[in-house]
């Protein structure tokens, strides 16, 4: 499967989630950002970088990658992009509860939907309010936030997955392993990320089902 993941704004997830996908899966990176972190727990032999305005080559079926990208399709990076989008299965679009982000990621989905129907947003950073109280993340009030906004101004079939703020979005980077990974060296991480694990499984296994090929 070839995963996007995409969001004209930053800090707003797109390379945790990757990497995440990268490590816990065995998947290759593709990325148009050529001064990147990415080399640091990426090999060499699964990393592809090229310039913003450089097309990533065709890549054949039986390779996994996930793209992450970084630009604007209205701009200079609008080829990497593009060749990303056009062969990738489905695209993930980070957006965090925050009205900058929010704008950014209904601006992100207005430029893909000329090149994909395929788009699943990902709400980032949720974080428990005061006084709030739930046990699923798609009631807490930033989820909600960000599900009524992309439901109200750009389509009310558009699925929105929750991925909760942690701290091992930090750790992924610092141990060079995926949060599953994490999970299996560490008693206590298996309790501390066992909410965001089930989260990202739920989102794998969503894209599993309905866009691979």
């Amino acid at each position: 499967m070839k995963i996007t993941v995409y969001c004209l704004k930053g800090s707003a997830g797109k390379t945790p989630i990757a990497v995440n996908i990268a490590l816990d899966r065995g998947y290759a990176v593709g990325t148009n950002e050529p001064y990147n972190l990415l080399d640091r727990v990426i090999p060499e032999n699964r990393l592809l970088t090229v310039e913003p305005n450089e097309a990533f080559p065709a890549l054949p079926a039986s390779i996994d990658v996930v793209f992450d990208l970084a630009g604007m399709i209205s701009r200079d990076a609008s080829t990497s992009i593009i060749s990303a989008v056009n062969q990738s299965d489905v695209v993930l679009v980070p957006i965090y509860n925050e009205l900058k982000c929010i704008a950014s990621g209904i601006a992100t989905i207005n430029e893909l939907k000329h090149h994909t129907k395929n788009i699943v947003v990902v709400a980032t950073k949720l974080q428990k309010q005061k006084n709030e109280a739930f046990t699923d993340w798609r009631d807490s009030a930033d989820f909600k936030n960000i599900a009524n906004v992309i439901g109200q101004l750009v389509s009310p079939d558009i699925p929105i997955f929750p991925l909760k703020f942690s701290k091992v979005f930090d750790t992924i980077f610092e141990r060079e392993q995926s949060i599953a990974q994490l999970m299996e060296t560490d008693a206590l991480a298996r309790f501390s990320y066992r909410d965001v694990a089930t989260q990202f499984d739920a989102l794998f296994t969503f894209l599993e089902t309905n866009y691979a090929r």
